[in-house]
């Protein structure tokens, strides 16, 4: 994965608690722009954070990252929010989990707070292709769209639609999925009630498929205790034991079994690993259930196993 130096060069407020940042590489350009992607930024020894690119230059030597503030958050977008113009920092990737696919199926776009930024490039690419869609871009109060401007200055008229829940009322996701054509596509990013919401909702559709990408972990409510269990390395053999506090990253670092890693919390992908044999416990927010279903790959951070034992393709 490509990891680059590169120079804060404006921060401009979108909202009260939501700022743009535009970064320029040092030398050469980054590879893999495009709608969906996401970087890790370096904050810090041990603080490397991801956040989608809502923009970027042509050439390639630019990109834009919108982050919101979370005072009780996990000090990531804290240190973000802290980072003056001017300072350097490193910048790995980008990775894309979440592509806009080649189809030719009507699009609807769902945003929800600032899990509009990987939407919006997503818009302008839709919209350079001379694809049918529109936006739906969900928030709380209209101060806080940070997006709206973005979406906005892409010209999309009546194909884009920003509701907010304190003037407008709570959304119909239902009756949206009703009035789709058949087989339509639907990309979603947001808060997860909301995007729990919009998966509810998905019963309604008649065809087509729910992308969605999370930017927040699932909780451990959504899973069982616990258990230990093993994992082999194919490559040599070797057998490690996963105790019930460990995670499969914890253990693979231990035993110097190097595998990249980002977030740690099962959101970027930078950990994830082919897997041989054996029934995975995914709790990444990364896989779709068909994905998942699979038991293919995993990723080490947070993913356990269900069976006795795991072989990785490492």
């Amino acid at each position: 994965m490509q990891t680059v130096n590169a120079r804060l060069i404006k921060k401009s407020a979108l909202s009260p608690d939501t700022t743009d940042f535009a970064f320029e590489i040092a030398e050469g350009r980054f590879q893999g722009l495009e709608a969906g992607a996401h970087v890790d930024i370096h904050l810090g020894e041990d603080l490397v954070r991801q956040y989608s690119i809502w923009s970027w230059s042509l050439d390639g030597r630019q990109l834009n990252v919108a982050v919101k503030r979370e005072d009780d958050g996990r000090g990531g977008s804290l240190a973000m929010h802290a980072l003056e113009e001017g300072v350097q920092v490193q910048i790995g990737g980008p990775r894309n989990h979440f592509k806009l696919q080649a189809a030719d199926r009507y699009v609807t776009l769902i945003a929800g707070g600032i899990g509009a930024t990987p939407l919006v490039a997503m818009a302008r690419e839709l919209l350079n292709a001379g694809r049918d869609f529109q936006v739906v871009y969900l928030v709380r109060t209209k101060d806080l769209a940070a997006m709206d401007s973005k979406f906005k200055a892409l010209g999309l008229q009546e194909w884009y639609r920003l509701h907010c829940d304190d003037t407008d009322g709570v959304f119909d996701l239902p009756a949206l999925m009703r009035s789709l054509p058949v087989d339509s596509d639907i990309y979603t990013c947001g808060p997860e009630p909301m995007l729990n919401a919009v998966l509810d909702a998905g019963s309604a559709l008649r065809g087509g498929t729910i992308h969605f990408e999370r930017f927040a972990a699932i909780t451990d409510a959504d899973h069982g205790e616990n258990e230990s269990f093993e994992i082999e390395i194919s490559s040599s053999g070797d057998v490690y034991a996963v105790s019930a506090e460990q995670t499969i990253l914890e253990v693979l670092q231990a035993n110097g079994v190097h595998v990249d890693f980002g977030c740690s919390e099962g959101l970027c992908g930078s950990c994830m690993v082919d897997v041989l044999d054996g029934d995975v416990d995914h709790r990444d927010g990364i896989l779709t259930p068909e994905e998942q279903a699979t038991n293919s790959y995993m990723c080490t951070c947070v993913s356990r196993a269900k069976s006795k034992r795991l072989v990785l393709d490492l």
